[in-house]
């Protein structure tokens, strides 16, 4: 009888139960939340950022996590989903606000030690180094030099300015990025650096040659060059139809620049639309071509930013400066989530949890934003205090 009545007061206030487990259920993920938070508080405080402020790295913390998980850049849209007994939407959108207007807040030196501590234990390995520009919308643009890993990329150094107004000339800038992060890398790291044909610059190549790192850049077809019995033409007519391939050693580009001695590689494939005209340090050959191809990672790294992933397009924020603290804080979330990812597929959860298919379809940076959202809600969070981006 107490069983029956029981039963029947449960059929009778069912609303009442539901609340009930549903708020216990908001809290579980709460504290879930909330613990890791937390984690990556310590991780970029300890970590990854040591050197600023506690006050500055664990908002960085907070609002990055928070950006990752929410899929957005924009205040207004990851107030809300900041953990319960942290800090309050509203606080979260003001905090946000003072932070990208803290002049005190060096967004460029912040970087750069952000890259020491990813590539501090990648000694002894081979790693390829992206340049590419990407513009936000005709507000601004941002020059950015990333690290290629696992078929996406991992900023390194971004620099933001007016479409108009570089804060210094572009050759210059472009050599002082590589310099900045030249002095990042660890000894017995050796380091390919691949441009499009935008960036493919005299300077870029003697800037490579001083600080002692190869270089893979594409050509524009009517760059003239000098073969090795004297002849000069364009770069173009080594492979001005389809199916041809041509590979040379010895060869001098930019005669303007007073004739930089290279390799040339130029493969213009049947089913491309146009060739591929590459000059390298290294031996010229197919392989330069397959290396060169990876370089499309960048622009993969910008649909994560953008429409796939952190929706840079839709902030508000155009001012350099203030733009400058908010790709930290991007750089941020997209290391939080390829790191994550990558812990997801060594673990085995990829197909697991994920992807039981055969086709793979979720790159390592979605894969690890499902992962954290995964966490949040089956209260499972992996283990952000010891954080560590693996070798590629």
């Amino acid at each position: 009888m107490e069983d029956e009545s029981v039963n029947k007061k449960a059929l009778t206030v069912p609303g009442e139960l539901d609340v009930a487990c549903l708020l216990e259920s908001f809290k579980e993920e709460r504290v879930s939340a909330a613990q890791m938070v937390f984690q990556w508080q310590q991780t970029v405080k300890h970590n990854l950022l040591s050197s600023l402020h506690g006050h500055q790295a664990k908002t960085l913390a907070l609002l990055s996590w928070t950006m990752a998980v929410a899929g957005s850049c924009c205040a207004a849209a990851i107030a809300a989903l900041a953990p319960a007994g942290m800090t309050k939407p509203a606080s979260v959108c003001r905090r946000m606000e003072r932070l990208l207007a803290n002049c005190r807040l060096d967004a460029v030196s912040a970087m750069l030690q952000l890259t020491r501590s990813i590539l501090r234990d990648w000694g002894g390995r081979s790693v390829l180094l992206i340049l590419d520009e990407t513009p936000k919308q005709n507000h601004l643009r941002c020059m950015k030099l990333s690290v290629a890993y696992h078929k996406r990329c991992v900023p390194l150094l971004s620099i933001c300015y007016a479409p108009d107004r570089p804060p210094m000339k572009m050759p210059k800038l472009v050599r002082w990025m590589l310099t900045q992060v030249a002095a990042c890398v660890p000894e017995r790291l050796t380091v390919t650096l691949l441009a499009d044909r935008g960036l493919c610059w005299p300077t870029i190549i003697r800037r490579c040659r001083k600080i002692h790192w190869h270089y893979l850049l594409r050509l524009q077809s009517d760059t003239r060059i000098k073969l090795a019995d004297g002849t000069e033409k364009t770069v173009g007519q080594l492979a001005d139809r389809k199916g041809m391939r041509w590979f040379g050693t010895d060869v001098q580009v930019f005669k303007k620049a007073h004739w930089l001695q290279v390799n040339v590689a130029a493969v213009w494939e049947p089913m491309c639309r146009e060739p591929w005209l590459l000059v390298t340090d290294t031996h010229g050959s197919y392989r330069c071509c397959r290396r060169y191809c990876k370089r499309t990672w960048c622009e993969e790294l910008h649909r994560d930013e953008k429409s796939h992933g952190l929706n840079w397009q839709d902030s508000q924020v155009n001012d350099p400066a203030h733009a400058q603290r908010l790709v930290l804080l991007m750089a941020l979330a997209t290391l939080l989530a390829i790191a994550t990812g990558a812990k997801a597929i060594k673990r085995g959860l990829r197909r697991r949890l994920f992807e039981p298919r055969v086709r793979r379809l979720l790159s390592v940076f979605q894969l690890g934003r499902r992962y954290l959202a995964y966490a949040v809600i089956h209260e499972q969070p992996p283990n952000l205090t010891r954080f560590a981006l693996p070798p590629p």
